[in-house]
């Protein structure tokens, strides 16, 4: 099972934000290229971000700017604005399990204590990386 990608489009992005902003108008087009997705795309993730005042979108003339210091933007910060209740289907349960069967009709509330646990050492995890993180490791691949 894979899991949405938005959130890895969307550090990808603010990688490139952080890079380029000083340097060149970083638009939703220009930002696309880099992906690889399309710009409607990154203009979903874009306004997500923006929202979440991760960053600001100067309007009419263009142009992606970072509004938080890297070391204090988390994956948790870029996930949460991507995904607010993802972490409650982080890992999904099938949809019709069979009521009349015994497994079935208990499987979710047996599930659900795991996959709580689960999603909480997920996000305590994405609260420890920040973007200066991810920043310092593509400098040192150069």
């Amino acid at each position: 099972m894979r899991l949405n990608t938005k959130c890895s489009i969307a550090l990808h992005c603010l990688i490139f934000i952080s890079e380029y902003e000083k340097k060149a108008k970083v638009t939703s087009e220009l930002l696309a290229k880099s992906t690889g997705c399309n710009a409607a795309a990154i203009r979903s993730i874009l306004n997500a971000l923006q929202k979440a005042d991760i960053i600001s979108i100067m309007r009419g003339v263009g142009g992606a700017h970072l509004n938080r210091d890297p070391k204090e933007l988390t994956i948790w910060d870029v996930y949460y604005a991507l995904e607010p209740d993802g972490l409650k289907h982080f890992i999904g349960l099938h949809p019709k399990p069979n009521d009349k069967c015994p497994i079935g009709k208990r499987i979710e509330s047996v599930l659900e204590k795991p996959y709580d646990e689960i999603g909480a050492a997920v996000k305590k995890t994405m609260e420890t990386i920040t973007l200066q993180q991810l920043l310092d490791d593509y400098h040192s691949r150069d």
